[in-house]
Protein backbone atom coordinates (compact mmCIF):
# COMPACT_ATOMS: atom_id res chain seq x y z
CA UNK A 1 0.00 0.00 0.00
CA UNK A 2 0.87 3.31 -0.54
CA UNK A 3 0.92 6.57 2.02
CA UNK A 4 -1.82 8.60 1.91
CA UNK A 5 -1.68 11.82 1.05
CA UNK A 6 -4.12 15.02 2.27
CA UNK A 7 -5.09 18.47 2.26
CA UNK A 8 -3.51 20.65 4.51
CA UNK A 9 -6.93 22.95 5.19
CA UNK A 10 -7.24 25.74 2.58
CA UNK A 11 -3.55 26.00 2.22
CA UNK A 12 -2.12 25.13 -0.85
CA UNK A 13 0.13 22.41 0.97
CA UNK A 14 -0.41 18.42 0.65
CA UNK A 15 0.49 16.11 3.31
CA UNK A 16 1.21 12.72 4.22
CA UNK A 17 -1.27 11.01 6.97
CA UNK A 18 1.55 10.18 8.72
CA UNK A 19 3.68 12.74 9.85
CA UNK A 20 7.02 12.65 11.16
CA UNK A 21 7.79 13.96 14.59
CA UNK A 22 11.46 15.57 15.16
CA UNK A 23 10.34 16.16 18.79
CA UNK A 24 12.37 15.46 22.22
CA UNK A 25 10.08 13.11 23.41
CA UNK A 26 10.42 10.37 20.56
CA UNK A 27 14.36 11.83 20.55
CA UNK A 28 15.31 10.16 17.70
CA UNK A 29 16.34 13.90 15.99
CA UNK A 30 17.23 15.50 19.37
CA UNK A 31 19.90 12.77 20.71
CA UNK A 32 19.45 10.15 18.33
CA UNK A 33 23.04 8.39 16.16
CA UNK A 34 23.09 10.85 12.56
CA UNK A 35 23.42 7.41 10.85
CA UNK A 36 20.09 6.54 11.85
CA UNK A 37 18.47 10.25 12.00
CA UNK A 38 19.61 9.74 8.22
CA UNK A 39 18.41 6.13 8.18
CA UNK A 40 14.87 7.02 9.49
CA UNK A 41 14.31 9.97 7.31
CA UNK A 42 15.42 8.16 3.87
CA UNK A 43 12.98 5.51 5.16
CA UNK A 44 10.08 7.86 5.98
CA UNK A 45 10.67 9.75 2.73
CA UNK A 46 10.55 6.29 0.72
CA UNK A 47 7.45 5.16 2.43
CA UNK A 48 5.64 8.48 1.53
CA UNK A 49 5.75 10.60 4.39
CA UNK A 50 5.84 14.27 3.40
CA UNK A 51 5.37 16.21 7.11
CA UNK A 52 8.32 16.84 9.43
CA UNK A 53 7.75 18.63 12.29
CA UNK A 54 10.04 20.27 14.22
CA UNK A 55 10.82 23.58 16.95
CA UNK A 56 13.41 25.76 17.85
CA UNK A 57 12.69 24.03 21.61
CA UNK A 58 13.51 20.72 20.91
CA UNK A 59 16.98 20.01 22.21
CA UNK A 60 17.83 23.85 22.39
CA UNK A 61 17.85 24.11 18.40
CA UNK A 62 19.56 20.12 17.70
CA UNK A 63 15.67 18.63 15.98
CA UNK A 64 16.23 21.33 13.41
CA UNK A 65 20.08 21.49 13.25
CA UNK A 66 19.88 17.44 12.83
CA UNK A 67 17.03 17.64 10.07
CA UNK A 68 18.81 20.28 8.33
CA UNK A 69 22.02 18.63 7.70
CA UNK A 70 20.19 14.76 6.72
CA UNK A 71 17.47 17.11 4.50
CA UNK A 72 21.34 18.36 3.01
CA UNK A 73 22.69 15.68 2.98
CA UNK A 74 20.24 13.16 1.16
CA UNK A 75 18.80 16.47 -1.22
CA UNK A 76 15.70 16.23 0.01
CA UNK A 77 14.47 19.32 1.04
CA UNK A 78 12.36 19.82 -2.05
CA UNK A 79 10.37 16.68 -1.53
CA UNK A 80 9.28 17.87 2.35
CA UNK A 81 6.64 19.87 3.90
CA UNK A 82 8.18 21.35 6.99
CA UNK A 83 6.92 23.23 10.24
CA UNK A 84 9.09 24.61 13.28
CA UNK A 85 7.32 27.09 15.95
CA UNK A 86 8.23 30.03 18.30
CA UNK A 87 7.52 29.58 21.67
CA UNK A 88 7.64 33.06 23.52
CA UNK A 89 8.76 33.70 26.97
CA UNK A 90 7.62 36.41 29.37
CA UNK A 91 10.65 38.83 28.24
CA UNK A 92 9.90 38.55 24.63
CA UNK A 93 6.86 40.46 25.25
CA UNK A 94 8.19 43.78 25.27
CA UNK A 95 9.23 43.22 21.57
CA UNK A 96 6.76 40.61 20.07
CA UNK A 97 7.89 41.17 16.24
CA UNK A 98 11.45 40.79 16.62
CA UNK A 99 10.91 37.75 19.15
CA UNK A 100 8.71 36.38 16.52
CA UNK A 101 11.02 36.94 13.33
CA UNK A 102 14.16 36.36 15.43
CA UNK A 103 13.51 32.93 16.53
CA UNK A 104 12.42 32.19 12.92
CA UNK A 105 15.18 33.91 11.17
CA UNK A 106 17.59 31.13 13.54
CA UNK A 107 15.05 28.24 12.40
CA UNK A 108 15.92 28.82 9.44
CA UNK A 109 19.66 29.08 9.85
CA UNK A 110 19.62 26.05 11.60
CA UNK A 111 17.48 24.21 9.31
CA UNK A 112 19.86 25.38 6.15
CA UNK A 113 16.68 27.18 4.30
CA UNK A 114 15.32 30.07 3.23
CA UNK A 115 12.08 29.52 4.48
CA UNK A 116 9.59 27.07 6.37
CA UNK A 117 6.00 25.77 4.70
CA UNK A 118 4.36 26.39 8.20
CA UNK A 119 5.36 28.51 11.28
CA UNK A 120 3.69 27.89 15.04
CA UNK A 121 2.64 29.93 17.80
CA UNK A 122 3.71 26.57 20.28
CA UNK A 123 2.66 28.59 23.56
CA UNK A 124 -0.35 27.88 25.58
CA UNK A 125 -3.29 29.73 25.19
CA UNK A 126 -5.01 31.39 28.02
CA UNK A 127 -8.89 32.96 28.24
CA UNK A 128 -7.88 35.99 30.01
CA UNK A 129 -4.71 36.32 31.38
CA UNK A 130 -1.21 35.88 30.03
CA UNK A 131 0.71 33.84 32.97
CA UNK A 132 2.67 30.48 33.16
CA UNK A 133 4.07 30.47 29.96
CA UNK A 134 0.60 30.97 28.26
CA UNK A 135 -0.75 33.89 26.27
CA UNK A 136 -4.20 35.43 26.73
CA UNK A 137 -6.83 35.56 23.94
CA UNK A 138 -6.45 39.30 23.46
CA UNK A 139 -2.41 38.88 22.63
CA UNK A 140 -3.23 35.94 20.63
CA UNK A 141 -5.34 37.51 18.17
CA UNK A 142 -3.35 41.03 18.36
CA UNK A 143 0.27 41.70 18.19
CA UNK A 144 1.16 37.94 18.53
CA UNK A 145 -1.00 37.07 15.25
CA UNK A 146 0.30 40.49 13.57
CA UNK A 147 3.85 39.66 13.87
CA UNK A 148 3.15 36.25 12.56
CA UNK A 149 1.02 37.75 9.80
CA UNK A 150 4.28 39.73 9.20
CA UNK A 151 6.76 36.89 9.30
CA UNK A 152 4.77 35.36 6.38
CA UNK A 153 4.65 38.85 4.20
CA UNK A 154 8.65 38.80 4.45
CA UNK A 155 8.49 35.36 2.49
CA UNK A 156 10.06 33.46 5.73
CA UNK A 157 6.95 31.42 6.41
CA UNK A 158 4.34 30.43 3.70
CA UNK A 159 1.67 29.38 6.38
CA UNK A 160 0.83 30.25 9.94
CA UNK A 161 -0.44 28.46 12.72
CA UNK A 162 -0.51 27.50 16.10
CA UNK A 163 -0.60 24.48 19.22
CA UNK A 164 -4.30 23.82 20.36
CA UNK A 165 -3.38 23.73 24.17
CA UNK A 166 -4.63 25.94 26.85
CA UNK A 167 -7.56 26.61 27.91
CA UNK A 168 -10.70 25.30 25.33
CA UNK A 169 -12.58 27.80 24.46
CA UNK A 170 -9.47 30.24 23.67
CA UNK A 171 -8.29 27.65 21.53
CA UNK A 172 -11.44 27.56 19.73
CA UNK A 173 -11.56 30.93 19.29
CA UNK A 174 -8.25 31.40 17.42
CA UNK A 175 -9.09 28.66 15.25
CA UNK A 176 -11.93 30.66 13.79
CA UNK A 177 -9.35 33.66 13.26
CA UNK A 178 -6.79 34.72 10.54
CA UNK A 179 -4.21 34.32 10.48
CA UNK A 180 -4.12 31.40 11.36
CA UNK A 181 -4.37 28.36 9.09
CA UNK A 182 -3.53 25.53 10.88
CA UNK A 183 -3.99 23.94 14.76
CA UNK A 184 -1.87 20.94 16.11
CA UNK A 185 -4.91 19.52 17.79
CA UNK A 186 -4.35 17.33 21.12
CA UNK A 187 -6.33 14.18 20.05
CA UNK A 188 -5.50 10.42 21.16
CA UNK A 189 -7.47 6.94 22.26
CA UNK A 190 -7.09 8.29 25.84
CA UNK A 191 -8.83 11.81 25.19
CA UNK A 192 -10.61 11.98 21.85
CA UNK A 193 -12.68 15.49 23.17
CA UNK A 194 -10.65 17.39 20.26
CA UNK A 195 -12.58 14.98 17.83
CA UNK A 196 -15.47 13.72 20.30
CA UNK A 197 -16.88 16.10 22.82
CA UNK A 198 -17.14 14.71 26.11
CA UNK A 199 -15.25 11.78 25.50
CA UNK A 200 -12.45 13.50 27.57
CA UNK A 201 -11.39 10.30 29.67
CA UNK A 202 -11.85 12.20 33.03
CA UNK A 203 -9.07 15.16 31.38
CA UNK A 204 -9.93 18.67 29.81
CA UNK A 205 -12.68 18.71 27.33
CA UNK A 206 -10.80 20.20 23.74
CA UNK A 207 -14.92 20.56 22.77
CA UNK A 208 -14.67 19.34 19.11
CA UNK A 209 -11.92 21.48 18.31
CA UNK A 210 -11.25 19.39 14.89
CA UNK A 211 -14.55 19.78 13.74
CA UNK A 212 -14.30 23.78 14.78
CA UNK A 213 -10.71 23.42 12.74
CA UNK A 214 -12.24 21.87 9.50
CA UNK A 215 -15.41 24.34 9.51
CA UNK A 216 -13.10 27.31 8.97
CA UNK A 217 -10.86 25.43 6.72
CA UNK A 218 -7.62 24.61 8.66
CA UNK A 219 -5.34 22.02 8.07
CA UNK A 220 -5.38 19.73 11.29
CA UNK A 221 -2.11 18.26 12.73
CA UNK A 222 -2.69 15.80 15.24
CA UNK A 223 -0.37 15.60 18.09
CA UNK A 224 0.30 12.98 21.24
CA UNK A 225 -1.48 10.47 19.12
CA UNK A 226 0.55 8.21 21.53
CA UNK A 227 -0.01 10.55 24.36
CA UNK A 228 3.88 11.05 24.79
CA UNK A 229 4.23 6.74 25.04
CA UNK A 230 1.53 6.37 27.43
CA UNK A 231 -1.00 5.07 24.86
CA UNK A 232 1.89 2.36 24.15
CA UNK A 233 2.47 1.26 27.43
CA UNK A 234 5.70 2.13 27.05
CA UNK A 235 6.39 2.09 31.16
CA UNK A 236 10.33 1.69 30.37
CA UNK A 237 11.19 4.44 27.80
CA UNK A 238 13.88 3.97 24.82
CA UNK A 239 17.21 5.70 26.63
CA UNK A 240 17.02 8.95 23.68
CA UNK A 241 13.38 9.75 24.64
CA UNK A 242 13.17 12.69 26.53
CA UNK A 243 11.01 12.98 29.35
CA UNK A 244 7.34 13.19 28.65
CA UNK A 245 6.69 16.02 31.11
CA UNK A 246 3.58 17.80 32.01
CA UNK A 247 -0.09 16.99 30.44
CA UNK A 248 -0.67 19.31 27.52
CA UNK A 249 -4.34 18.78 28.63
CA UNK A 250 -5.36 19.77 31.80
CA UNK A 251 -6.26 16.61 34.19
CA UNK A 252 -3.45 14.28 32.62
CA UNK A 253 -0.30 12.71 33.23
CA UNK A 254 2.31 10.48 32.18
CA UNK A 255 1.21 7.90 35.06
CA UNK A 256 -2.20 8.39 34.87
CA UNK A 257 -1.99 8.23 31.17
CA UNK A 258 -0.32 5.14 31.05
CA UNK A 259 -2.81 3.43 33.45
CA UNK A 260 -5.93 3.90 31.42
CA UNK A 261 -4.33 2.71 28.15
CA UNK A 262 -4.09 -0.71 29.52
CA UNK A 263 -8.21 -0.88 29.00
CA UNK A 264 -6.60 -0.65 25.17
CA UNK A 265 -4.49 -4.20 25.02
CA UNK A 266 -7.66 -5.93 25.08
CA UNK A 267 -9.67 -4.13 22.90
CA UNK A 268 -7.07 -4.35 19.93
CA UNK A 269 -7.16 -8.08 20.40
CA UNK A 270 -10.87 -7.64 20.16
CA UNK A 271 -10.81 -6.02 17.25
CA UNK A 272 -7.73 -8.54 15.57
CA UNK A 273 -5.18 -5.38 15.58
CA UNK A 274 -1.80 -6.10 16.03
CA UNK A 275 -1.26 -4.14 19.52
CA UNK A 276 -2.26 -1.05 20.98
CA UNK A 277 -0.40 1.22 19.09
CA UNK A 278 -1.94 -0.30 16.09
CA UNK A 279 -5.22 0.81 17.72
CA UNK A 280 -4.22 4.77 19.08
CA UNK A 281 -2.53 5.15 15.35
CA UNK A 282 -5.65 4.09 13.36
CA UNK A 283 -8.25 6.18 15.67
CA UNK A 284 -6.08 9.23 15.32
CA UNK A 285 -6.03 8.97 11.12
CA UNK A 286 -9.86 8.34 11.48
CA UNK A 287 -11.26 11.05 12.42
CA UNK A 288 -12.54 13.39 9.39
CA UNK A 289 -11.07 16.56 9.57
CA UNK A 290 -7.35 15.20 10.08
CA UNK A 291 -4.71 15.71 7.92
CA UNK A 292 -1.83 14.49 9.46
CA UNK A 293 -1.10 12.58 12.79
CA UNK A 294 2.07 12.82 13.75
CA UNK A 295 4.47 10.57 15.67
CA UNK A 296 7.66 11.08 17.46
CA UNK A 297 10.21 8.38 16.70
CA UNK A 298 12.87 6.62 19.23
CA UNK A 299 14.02 4.43 16.58
CA UNK A 300 13.83 3.23 13.23
CA UNK A 301 11.40 -0.08 14.60
CA UNK A 302 8.68 3.18 15.96
CA UNK A 303 8.58 4.22 12.57
CA UNK A 304 8.96 0.91 10.58
CA UNK A 305 6.00 -0.23 13.21
CA UNK A 306 3.86 3.40 12.22
CA UNK A 307 4.10 3.13 8.72
CA UNK A 308 2.79 -0.38 9.14
CA UNK A 309 -0.12 0.69 10.48
CA UNK A 310 -0.99 4.19 8.94
CA UNK A 311 -0.38 2.43 5.44
CA UNK A 312 -3.36 0.38 6.71
CA UNK A 313 -5.64 3.03 7.12
CA UNK A 314 -8.25 4.47 9.35
CA UNK A 315 -10.79 2.30 11.53
CA UNK A 316 -13.73 1.39 10.73
CA UNK A 317 -17.08 2.96 12.51
CA UNK A 318 -17.82 0.15 14.92
CA UNK A 319 -13.56 0.05 16.64
CA UNK A 320 -13.95 4.21 16.67
CA UNK A 321 -16.97 4.05 18.57
CA UNK A 322 -15.82 1.32 20.95
CA UNK A 323 -12.59 3.98 21.60
CA UNK A 324 -14.77 6.53 22.71
CA UNK A 325 -16.89 3.98 24.77
CA UNK A 326 -13.71 3.42 26.73
CA UNK A 327 -12.79 7.37 26.86
CA UNK A 328 -16.64 7.96 28.27
CA UNK A 329 -16.38 5.27 31.19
Amino acid sequence: MTMQQRSLGSTSLTVSALGFGCGAVGGLMVRGDPTEQRKAVTRALDAGITYFDTAAQYGDGASETNLGRVMREIGAWSRVVVGTKVRLRPDHLDSIAASVRGSLEDSLRRLGRADVDVFHLHNPIGLTRTQGGALDLRLVLGEVGQALAAVKQAGLAKHVGFTGVGDSTAVREVVMSDPYETVQAYFNALNPSAGYTGHAGGQQDFEGLIDTAARAERGVIVIRVLAAGAAAGLDDRPSNAGDPGGGLAGGSTYASDLRRADQLVQLASDLGLENRVELALRFGLSKPGVSTVLVGYSNLGHLEDAIRFAERGALDENAVRRVLDLSSE
